[in-house]
Order: C-alpha cells, then sequence, then structure tokens
C-alpha cells in the first residue's frame, strides 16, 4: 500500500518578520482566522480616492484611520495589546504605511495563490473527464 504525504506547510510563504513594539510579527501571511476582517478594511480603504488622499483632508484621515484599524486587526490577532489606541500612542505615520503595505502584500499574495491553485484544480478536473 502506497502512502502519499502532502506537505501542505511548502505552500506557506517565506516568513517575513517586522519589529513594533518589542513584539515579532509576521508579516507573510494572514491567518485564516481574520481573512475576512483584513480584507474588508481593505476593500474599505481601497475605496478612498487616492487624489483625495493626497489633499490632506477629511479623506487622509480616514485612510489613515482605516490603515491604523488595518495594523490593529492584524497585530491585535497574536498580540492583544495592539489596539487602535496602542497604535495611535505608540507608531507614526511611516510605521503605519509599512506595516499597513505588509499586511496587504500578504492578502495579495494569498488571494493570488487560492486563484492559481484552483486554475490548477480546473484543469485536473477537465484532464480527468
Amino acid at each position: 500500500m502506497d502512502i502519499k504525504v502532502e506537505d501542505l506547510d511548502t505552500l506557506r510563504p517565506p516568513a517575513r518578520y517586522i519589529i513594533l513594539g518589542g513584539n515579532k510579527i509576521d508579516v507573510s501571511f494572514i491567518p485564516c482566522g481574520i481573512t475576512w476582517e483584513i480584507d474588508k478594511v481593505v476593500q474599505e480603504l481601497s475605496s478612498v480616492s487616492q487624489s483625495k488622499i493626497l489633499e490632506n483632508g477629511e479623506d487622509t484621515k480616514k485612510a489613515f484611520d482605516l490603515a491604523v484599524k488595518l495594523c490593529s486587526t492584524f497585530c491585535s490577532w497574536k498580540y492583544p495589546d495592539m489596539t487602535i489606541e496602542w497604535f495611535m500612542d505608540n507608531c507614526d505615520a511611516k510605521q503605519i504605511q509599512n506595516v499597513s503595505a505588509a499586511i496587504q502584500e500578504a492578502l495579495t499574495r494569498a488571494y493570488n495563490g487560492i486563484n492559481v491553485n484552483s486554475k490548477n484544480l480546473k484543469a485536473s478536473r477537465k484532464k480527468s473527464q
């Protein structure tokens, strides 16, 4: 009897860590437990007009607040003390921008991986029919 072992750990991207507030945070992937929350915030963030963000008005504040929410939602999964208030008290705009960008990249990478795997699955089903 042949036993087939598929190592699903190989699907996970290489770790990419940031250190913030003394916490070592892996921003290489989005845990499935917060994927939909992260996606919702990213969708809200992407709905803010990029040109209006540059005007330093209400849209700029909205985008910044959403970026902080994104960072907090992601980081508080493992570090519950990293709330929105924590980010507002302990981080500057550049830190928020970098963490937010890393989270968005991880989400994009995850969705791209799902699309690639689903195309491969559809292709193998067509061959077997």
